[in-house]
């Protein structure tokens, strides 16, 4: 981990006022790339664990992968059928994402290639998306049976303005044959809400989904709760302001504070594990 610092005006042009910078943690950079990827196997292990430990992942209904720095044009994945809160960097599986053929795997363990469809078409299409995680949680398989968009009601959901979409089903369903559609919908999003399935997030590294994935499955409980409240008393919800929900991006959508955001989740697996390079 690195420390950066980052100088800021402390007002813009029009005079709102800016969250000042302070001196920061940044990802690790690394001047060798085949310990680049024995981090990045390590921190999606340990993504793994953070999931199980949320209590989700029940069968199959969480999928996780990241890119190989390596060879970009392969990613590793989660085996299917093998418990997320003991997976190691041993465990994932190497594949193409352009064929779909495994590159490396020395496990009995398979992987799911329609749950895989999805990211293969995301990591094809968008060259900075690192790793990416999907899953059926929850508040999340609820918040997707309805047509509704993720209204700006608190300040965690601006840091997804503009930048969460659809899926439809029938493009999941179809991902394997129709890529393309599938980028379509993401666009430059963060990701989008699978229709009667869950949500998909997306980020450089493994962090920033992981952050990006806790929040989102809080925000679609707090959305529900939010309007079942307000049908039953009457009303309307009360919603950020446009001007103070693009302040709040601006100030707190960024990759660094979602990778920010997720460092308290790591940090316990770090205990747990000994570390990236370990597990």
């Amino acid at each position: 981990m690195t420390i950066e610092i980052e100088a800021n005006p402390e007002y813009s042009n029009d005079g709102q006022p800016k969250v000042r910078k302070f001196r920061r943690a940044a990802p690790p950079t690394f001047t060798d790339v085949q310990t680049e990827r024995t981090y990045r196997k390590g921190r999606l292990a340990m993504a793994c664990r953070i999931v199980a430990a949320q209590g989700w992942g029940v069968g199959c209904s969480m999928q996780l992968s990241s890119r190989d720095p390596v060879d970009p044009s392969t990613i590793y994945v989660v085996p299917a059928g093998r418990a997320l809160a003991v997976i190691k960097s041993s465990d994932l599986i190497h594949i193409n994402i352009v064929t779909g053929e495994v590159v490396d795997n020395d496990q009995e363990w398979g992987y799911d290639l329609n749950a895989f469809a999805i990211h293969r078409a995301i990591y094809l299409a968008r060259p900075d998306v690192g790793a990416i995680i999907h899953g059926h949680t929850p508040h999340a398989r609820a918040f997707s049976m309805q047509h509704r968009e993720l209204e700006m009601i608190v300040q965690d959901s601006c840091t997804f303005y503009k930048r969460f979409h659809r899926l439809p089903f029938s493009v999941g369903q179809n991902a394997e044959y129709n890529p393309e559609a599938v980028s379509t919908c993401l666009r430059d999003g963060k990701g989008f809400v699978m229709e009667n399935r869950g949500i998909l997030l997306v980020g450089a590294t493994i962090e920033c989904p992981i952050s990006y994935y806790i929040r989102m499955e809080s925000l679609c409980q707090i959305q529900l709760l939010a309007e079942a409240a307000v049908k039953g008393r009457g009303g309307d919800l009360v919603r950020v302001g446009e001007q103070e929900v693009q302040f709040t991006f601006e100030n707190s959508g960024s990759e660094h504070h979602a990778w920010l955001m997720a460092m308290p989740y790591f940090a316990r697996q770090d205990k747990l594990t000994g570390g990236a390079m370990v597990i």
